[in-house]
């Protein structure tokens, strides 16, 4: 008999057949050697039961079941599994209903057309297999595209590029290929020979043309990504020019939320991340939305203010950074500073993490884990994709403030802080980043660009976070798992951030002088 400090902790099977348990997640050594399932550890006052089918009741009930079902790359069990075979989740071609051959004069047409591929919606229902409410995803914007059309030439135009580009290019179809580049560059010449005029800052439908001509570049396989960041600055220029003149509405939350998501995956400085435009981005998160996905905008607003922390710590990372600087403010006063900023985003964050845990449920895990090169062992699923999403993002945020946070302890002498930094940073760090790659394939197996979208900054997000940390296997996991979206969803990463052919990501801000420069 096992004395009862040795029992606690040990999963169930160990405990039952009173076996030594070296406790290794997500199975231990003797369930491994035993070809035994493994779970229902016993941790005190946590239960953490690996091979749950649904959510727990409540999530609060096992918050810390998550850290104890890493990312494992070597402990695969070698009983009932999923096989998960390399090309199993690249959607083909004949899984695309008969190609509609859409007139691309017929804007309205081609738009219907886009927003089925868009969301998957198939059959004489266009009823999508996505747990997915349209429009309350990431890019839901483009759920309002319909609404936009008649607004201006301009606008009509950029649409119509985006519609046939993304046709054109699930369909292999070169004749709404060329079409699609075609329209796109009649709106980028409409574009810069509207700007220079008197009232270009006040028209909303060029604001809404710099979404959908970033959203273009992803389809049209021409760098795109490296394009889509003019546009992204453009939007920026745009609404700060009018911010004192504008009635808000939903169209500026997704410019701030565009710029947000770019300026996190990037670490770039975001101009609406300073504290002059708190009281602004307030009234743009307060107005109303068409998208009920209320903790999604929550957290953006919450989150905003980092993309300037990261900044800021990324700079007084470089060598010889503090010596070359002419403020009057050490190192450790600023290191501290943003420590404090830091501590107050994780206390509105923790906040906001009561109400996803009282509102959502938490993800869970299949009985029969999955193998193969592609895939995790563990992976998670979700009562839908809003779920996904919320809890994705939630670990993203975790993932950079805790990095961030041990970057700046080492600009502070211990001395100075208010209190020494726990000891587990890096394990915390590596279990937030394990379950967004546990996520990948809930959103990407099978499923539309709609869903998928969802997952690309976390996951640009966590690649970003490997690969400074040195772990080759994992960063190339995730580059796999882009090159597999790529050629899913036909879409053209900028080599300038994600170069898949050399396995490589690059961070930090692509800057490029662009039709919005007039702006």
């Amino acid at each position: 008999m096992l004395p009862d400090n040795q029992k606690k902790g040990s999963c169930r099977p160990c405990r039952d057949r009173l076996a030594q348990c070296d406790r290794k997640k997500p199975r231990c050594t003797e369930c491994v050697n035993k070809n035994k399932q493994c779970g229902g550890y016993d941790m005190g006052h946590i239960f953490i039961n690996v091979n749950s089918t649904g959510p727990p009741p409540l999530w609060n009930r096992t918050q810390n079941a998550q850290k104890y079902l890493v990312l494992d790359l070597v402990s695969q069990p070698q009983f009932p599994t999923i096989s998960q075979s390399p090309s199993a989740s690249v959607p083909t071609q004949t899984q695309w209903p008969n190609f509609p051959n859409p007139d691309p004069k017929n804007v309205h047409a081609m738009v219907d057309v886009f927003l089925d591929l868009y969301y998957r919606r198939f059959g004489p229902e266009k009823t999508s297999t996505d747990l997915l409410t349209p429009g309350n995803e990431s890019g839901g914007w483009r759920y309002l595209l319909p609404y936009w059309l008649g607004q201006s030439p301009i606008l009509d135009t950029a649409i119509g590029a985006l519609a046939a580009s993304f046709i054109g290019s699930q369909y292999q179809d070169e004749r709404l290929i060329d079409h699609a580049r075609n329209m796109y560059l009649h709106a980028l010449q409409m574009v810069q020979k509207a700007l220079p005029e008197p009232n270009s800052t006040q028209r909303k439908d060029l604001l809404a043309t710099t979404l959908v001509m970033s959203s273009t570049e992803l389809f049209m396989f021409n760098e795109g990504g490296t394009g889509q960041v003019a546009h992204i600055e453009g939007a920026t220029k745009l609404l700060n020019a009018s911010l004192k003149t504008l009635q808000f509405e939903e169209l500026h939350v997704y410019i701030l939320n565009q710029g947000l998501f770019e300026s996190l995956a990037s670490r770039r400085h975001y101009l609406f991340s300073s504290d002059e435009y708190r009281d602004a981005a307030r009234q743009i998160y307060s107005c109303s939305r068409t998208s009920r996905n209320e903790l999604y905008f929550q957290w953006c607003e919450i989150i905003l203010p980092l993309p300037n922390i990261l900044r800021a710590s990324d700079s007084m990372a470089i060598p010889g950074a503090s010596s070359r600087s002419s403020s009057s403010t050490s190192s450790s006063t600023t290191a501290l500073a943003l420590l404090n900023e830091l501590t107050r985003m994780e206390q509105a964050l923790s906040s906001w993490y009561d109400r996803v845990k009282a509102n959502m449920p938490g993800p869970w895990t299949v009985p029969a884990t999955v193998v193969g090169a592609d895939s995790v062992p563990y992976p998670l699923q979700f009562a839908s994709v809003e779920v996904c999403t919320v809890y994705c993002l939630y670990w993203t945020s975790q993932v950079l403030i805790l990095d961030t946070r041990n970057s700046l302890y080492s600009q502070v002498p211990r001395s100075e802080l208010s209190e020494l930094p726990a000891s587990d940073l890096s394990s915390q760090m590596a279990e937030y980043a394990s379950l967004i790659c546990r996520s990948v394939q809930f959103c990407t197996q099978n499923t539309s660009f709609a869903t998928t979208e969802n997952i690309l900054v976390p996951l640009f997000v966590v690649t970003s976070f490997y690969s400074r940390q040195g772990d080759e296997e994992r960063t190339q996991w995730c580059m796999n798992a882009f090159a597999r979206i790529s050629q899913s969803h036909k879409l053209s990463f900028a080599t300038a951030k994600l170069d898949l052919a050399e396995q490589k990501i690059h961070t930090g801000p692509v800057r490029l002088s662009g039709v919005w420069d007039q702006a």
